[in-house]
């Protein structure tokens, strides 16, 4: 750094010129100021000396001289002081001592030992003028020497011709020595600045590359503090300024816990001790990707870093880091993530749907509209208590959940399942809140959105399809329910068969279609899971190893009567026994030999027999469905069954045949 020194001595000697100890020219030129300073103050009082001696020897000529070239050394003196070049007081000065050496020279001094001055003389002009003006002026006083030492009677005192040639050839020597440590350091100068420009030039492109970086380029030592050179992007990323000293673990404070901080120091000292290799460090780097929260309460971005243990000359060691801001390549990634989804599942969807008769995949998306128009219609219920809407909420989920798994749409199922879950939860609990009711309506939105998109595949298989025929609401119903006995059979390894004894056409068409298609497919689905045996089981019992369904619905005393019967093992009483005292359903310990009442927790929200919850069973939601559609429709139901022959169900809904004439309202 620059400094003036309040010194006096220090600052006549400097000129009062400031200088810089890390500056190696700065300081070169300081040293030359203090030399020329040297030669003014013994030249100036040499030569006073001397014209006050030659005034009294009567020498007024030589006196006069003398006393003129001082004061023109004094001049010097105040002329470097001043912004005037540097050769200016140098010349001023190397000049009159010039004279003095060739004064001392020709007057001889005492013994001859004046012309010993001359040796210094190519010394300070080439070093104070530089190599041409100092070579220059070194050469005049050659040829001034060579007359007072060669030409007889040229100088006061006689030199012999041996003393002669030696003074002649030291001056030489010295000033050749001079000429070439001088163009020497002057070549050496010229290579240092060459080689400092070009050292800047990298210094100052390194500094324009490490301020353009978008990354946030840092070195950690062994205490983890960032070091003063860091990229200007990193301020940016931490959203922060004058990082230097800063610790690089505490700045993590509102995005990593103590024990994740505590883990990431350690990981940098494994990595500046360099205790693995550099692709293990990578592996384990805990910052690989992590939410960056800053301490200003700055939005949340997603950043990612690499670290490398790097060793300087002194053999200190550091850690290089690399912080880059990846949270617009996350938002991206997760975008096209959920593209891809969303076409997977359209793809899906497409393969599931392609193979429905466009009908009946109709008819569901129909059912479907009907179940959650009327779960739209239950949460505009303010008076209704929240526990009674989970339930009423809970039935709808299950009987779509029921039909989508019919039809083989599996993705659609799962989302419904997953819904059942937490249904099934909220269901069970005293204190819901409005968020809570808040989150089923967001969820029912977005199954209601996936509905939509059935509609719309509808309409693209239609286009591809040349004809399509009507099916009668009787044909519907028996491939919906034949789908049914299919794919749970498939899913869970039986075989079985409906048989259909008869269907009145009119009961359907103008009959509840869409409560008795819901309640068959819920009846079908409960006896292939609790009913129909596997095929070993039925031959070891003497049946078929398939089961057989047996349906009917016909008009009998203004009623719609329909009755499902399966030929499997007929109700476990036992399981239902145990299952009831375990769940406390039964309190009254006389009842659990009752089997009426034991038949009536079937229907009981919740109760199942099943060891495990899947996709047909476990809910304990399908025949309190199948009730609770009975109570709407103000119907009756009755169920019988009998131990290894099967089980029945006997359901009587009111019904009012139209009058001659009316037209299908299908």
């Amino acid at each position: 750094m620059a400094k003036n020194n309040n010194n006096l001595f220090v600052n006549l000697m400097t000129s009062g010129k400031p200088f810089d100890t890390g500056d190696e020219a700065r300081m070169e030129i300081t040293v030359r100021i203090i030399l020329l300073n040297s030669m003014i103050a013994l030249g100036a009082t040499l030569l006073a000396v001397f014209g006050v001696e030659s005034l009294k020897e009567g020498a007024t000529l030589q006196g006069i001289a003398d006393l003129a070239m001082a004061l023109m050394t004094l001049v010097a003196f105040f002329v470097l002081r001043t912004n005037a070049p540097f050769l200016v007081s140098s010349v001023m000065t190397v000049t009159p001592f010039g004279f003095l050496c060739l004064f001392l020279t020709f007057s001889g001094g005492v013994q001859g030992s004046g012309v010993l001055w001359i040796y210094s003389f190519p010394l300070l002009s080439i070093f104070l003028m530089g190599m041409t003006v100092g070579t220059l002026y070194s050469a005049l006083l050659f040829l001034g020497v060579l007359v007072a030492v060669f030409v007889p009677g040229a100088a006061a005192m006689e030199y012999a011709g041996a003393f002669a040639g030696r003074t002649v050839g030291v001056y030489l020597l010295v000033l050749i020595c001079t000429i070439v440590y001088e163009q020497t350091k002057i070549t050496k100068d010229r290579l240092v600045a060459r080689l400092a420009r070009e050292l800047q030039a990298e210094r100052d492109e390194m500094a324009a590359m490490k301020d353009n970086l978008k990354t946030g380029l840092f070195l950690l030592d062994r205490e983890f503090a960032i070091q003063p050179q860091y990229s200007r992007s990193l301020e940016e990323l931490l959203d922060g300024t004058e990082l230097a000293g800063k610790n690089f673990p505490e700045l993590l404070a509102n995005s990593l816990p103590d024990r994740e901080r505590e883990t990431l120091r350690d990981y940098f000292d494994m990595v500046i001790n360099r205790s693995f290799d550099q692709s293990m460090l990578e592996d384990i780097n805990p910052l690989h990707q992590f939410a960056y929260v800053s301490r200003g309460g700055a939005v949340p971005k997603i950043l990612s870093a690499t670290f490398a243990a790097i060793e300087r000359e002194n053999g200190e060691s550091f850690i290089l880091a690399n912080l880059t801001d990846t949270t617009r390549e996350v938002e991206l990634e997760e975008q096209l993530s959920a593209e891809e989804s969303k076409r997977q599942e359209e793809m899906r969807s497409l393969f599931e749907v392609i193979h429905v008769e466009p009908r009946v995949l109709n008819d569901f998306i129909e059912d479907a509209d009907w179940e959650f128009d009327k779960i739209n219609g239950l949460l505009k219920d303010k008076g209704r208590a929240a526990k009674d809407l989970m339930v009423d909420i809970y039935q709808g989920v299950h009987a779509i959940k029921s039909n989508s798994v019919i039809l083989g749409l599996n993705g659609f199922a799962a989302k419904l399942h997953a819904l059942e879950d937490e249904l099934k939860e909220l269901r069970e609990r005293d204190d819901l809140s409005f968020d809570d009711v808040l989150h089923v309506t967001f969820s029912l939105n977005a199954l209601m959105s996936v509905k939509d998109g059935f509609r719309e595949l509808i309409d693209r298989i239609r286009s591809f399809s040349k004809s399509e025929g009507r099916l009668r609401e009787d044909q519907v119903l028996v491939q919906t329910l034949e789908r049914a006995i299919e794919k749970t059979g498939t899913d869970l390894g039986k075989r079985a068969k409906l048989v259909v004894n008869r269907i009145d056409p009119q009961a359907m068409e103008y009959g509840p279609r869409r409560a008795m298609k819901e309640m068959l497919t819920q009846l079908v689905r409960n006896a292939m899971v609790h009913g129909i045996e596997s095929p070993e089981r039925r031959e070891a019992s003497g049946k078929d190893a398939a089961g057989s369904i047996f349906l009917s619905i016909e008009q009998a005393g203004g009623n719609i009567v329909i009755q499902l019967m399966d030929d499997g093992h007929g109700i476990d009483f036992v399981a239902i026994r145990e299952k009831a005292e375990s769940t406390g359903l039964i309190a009254d310990r006389a009842k659990l030999d009752d089997r009426n009442a034991l038949l009536q927790t079937l229907f009981h929200p919740g109760f199942s027999t099943a060891e495990k919850t899947d996709m047909h069973a476990g809910r304990g939601i399908g025949l309190n469905l199948v009730r609770e559609r009975v109570k709407e429709l103000k119907g009756t139901l009755k169920l019988q069954s009998e131990d290894g022959k099967g089980t029945g169900f006997r359901i009587s809904l009111p019904y009012e045949a139209p009058a001659a004439g009316v037209a299908s309202a299908s």
